[in-house]
């Protein structure tokens, strides 16, 4: 490039910022970040948006109606406190996993989500991968149960 070029070049790119300034700082945007809600319209812009609006007085009194609430239910829960463990126990169902040759962690993932004993089978995947225990897994059945962590299932299935 000569010098000639050169100029047009910078002399283009200068009318280019002066046209982007000049737009940038003549355009308002619609709503002023300075714009000034009295409590009415506050109000109505919560209501529209699925918000339920309450005074002081209101909420305290919910507060003290679902406080009430909660000891009434803290007392009934007392009594039956060996029903509890017989139904907690029950819900403690083994899940038997049998990995046979073949099987990707993605696969075993896949079997333990459809039994309920993980939440996320990619979770699950992500994390054998994610701490080298997708490349011990062993053949085998292995009973596990719905309250396990990632880490004591992975453990089990790997046998280490």
């Amino acid at each position: 490039m000569n010098k000639r070029n050169t100029r047009a070049f910078a002399f283009g790119i200068l009318i280019a910022v002066i046209a982007f300034g000049t737009a940038y700082f003549l355009n308002k945007p619609e709503q002023s970040e300075q714009r000034i809600m009295d409590e009415n319209s506050a109000k109505k812009l919560l209501q529209a948006n699925g918000y339920t609006v309450l005074t002081d007085e209101e909420y305290a009194l919910l507060q003290q109606t679902e406080a009430k609430d909660q000891d009434e239910k803290k007392e009934v829960k007392e009594e039956p406190a060996e029903e509890n463990t017989e139904q907690e126990e029950e819900s403690q169902k083994v899940y038997k996993l049998t990995i046979e040759r073949g099987m990707t962690p993605g696969e075993i993932a896949a079997l333990l989500e459809k039994a309920s004993v993980i939440d996320q089978a990619a979770d699950f995947g992500n994390y054998l991968e994610e701490y080298g225990f997708s490349k011990k897994i062993q053949l085998g059945t292995f009973e596990l149960t719905q309250n396990m962590s990632y880490k004591e299932i992975a453990k089990i299935i790997t046998k280490s």
